[in-house]
């Protein structure tokens, strides 16, 4: 299934909602802010441009006027991931100002789609001018070259970028990698609460075929916060689940830990 120009921007909102007992969190608010921007890009747009002149516009707007940007001493602050803190800030991710930019194209009707490009979010513009793609780290046009050597970064030289490398995400996948994002992220900074509340949601919305990988995550975060007997059972899952998956080696080894810090509990008590 093809993605639209909002789902990014959807599992941003659900992320916001899993942790507004910390932060509060207004979706009309939300909804309101973009809104504003969306008529003042209207309102720079002349009549009678077509849709390459009226993306350049919103590129200028969003990069240019309004200071929308990544900035990379902060890269991985899980703020990057707030919408509400994001358009306060003008600060985010590629994948979270993408997200904002593609709303705006969806409210402005606008061809622009996400791409599930290896090292991060890019973006694909149809027009009748031709397929261009942009950087949302910076909204500026990349090429097919710079993609390519991107491309090789993440795969080894000589690896050949292909055309279906380039076309609109698959929806299903670029949630998972979004998804995947937001978890790593809280749970490097930390952050459990917030990283167990988001990870039950998910778990909740397949709780008949839970992915493998929520549960191992889950069972990440409780074994940080001394939830050993229950983080094992997650764990043993995973494992069970996905014995080829390279990260098993390590949860392995993870186990055997929280295995002897069970059994020295019992000993001490």
């Amino acid at each position: 299934m093809l993605t639209d120009k909002k789902t990014l921007y959807d599992e941003l909102v659900a992320f916001c909602l899993a942790i507004a007992q910390e932060q509060g969190f207004s979706e009309p608010q939300l909804r309101g802010k973009l809104g504003a921007l969306t008529r003042k890009a209207r309102q720079s747009m002349e009549p009678g441009w077509n849709d390459k002149q009226q993306i350049d516009c919103l590129l200028t707007l969003f990069y240019r006027n309004w200071g929308f940007h990544c900035d990379s001493d902060s890269y991985f602050e899980p703020s990057n991931l707030f919408l509400p803190m994001i358009l306060e800030k003008r600060s985010g991710m590629p994948v979270s100002l993408g997200a904002v930019l593609l709303y705006l194209a969806n409210s402005l009707n606008l061809p622009i789609y996400p791409i599930n490009f290896p090292t991060q979010l890019i973006l694909r513009a149809e027009t009748a001018e031709g397929v261009f793609f942009i950087d949302p780290w910076h909204g500026e046009y990349i090429s097919k070259a710079r993609l390519q050597q991107l491309y090789e970064g993440a795969f080894g030289f000589g690896a050949e970028l292909s055309s279906a490398d380039l076309v609109r995400a698959d929806a299903a996948t670029l949630i998972e990698r979004l998804q995947q994002l937001i978890k790593n992220t809280l749970i490097r900074e930390g952050l459990n609460e917030a990283a167990f509340r988001y990870i039950e949601r998910l778990i909740e919305q397949n709780v008949n075929h839970p992915k493998a990988a929520d549960i191992r995550d889950r069972g990440l975060v409780l074994a940080q916060i001394g939830a050993y007997q229950a983080a094992i059972d997650d764990l043993q899952y995973y494992v069970h689940e996905c014995p080829q998956d390279p990260s098993a080696v390590l949860i392995k080894s993870q186990l055997e830990e929280l295995k002897s810090e069970v059994s020295s509990l019992q000993i001490t008590h």
